[in-house]
């Protein structure tokens, strides 16, 4: 199975941003064709009940300098080849308190 990569990308900013690269967890478990001593095929899908993405990097927009791991509102892509079920998501955000920054 070829990973599973998830972007986002804050306040509608026009490129997606990679956050994190999953392999390995969601794999088949044993190998298909083989059975064990009672004739069950030992082969099945992989597991993983949380899989934490951790925080994004602190990456900056080159031309604003603005980090883009802070933002109003975030869409979130996985992308990927083969069969998964993603049954549930959640995002967790920190609420900070900006300064303000007009000039007067």
């Amino acid at each position: 199975m070829k990973p599973i990569k998830v972007h986002y990308r804050p306040d509608d900013y026009p490129y997606w941003t990679l956050w994190k690269e999953v392999s390995g967890k969601l794999e088949m478990i044993g190998r298909p064709g083989d059975i064990d001593a009672g004739g069950i095929p030992t082969a099945r899908p992989g597991f993983a009940p949380r899989l934490p993405l951790g925080k994004p990097s602190n990456a900056c927009d080159p031309i604003t300098g603005r980090r883009l791991r802070r933002g109003y509102d975030f869409q979130i892509k996985f992308s990927g080849s083969g069969h998964v079920m993603l049954d549930r998501f959640r995002l967790h955000a920190q609420r900070q308190t900006e300064s303000s920054t007009a000039k007067v």
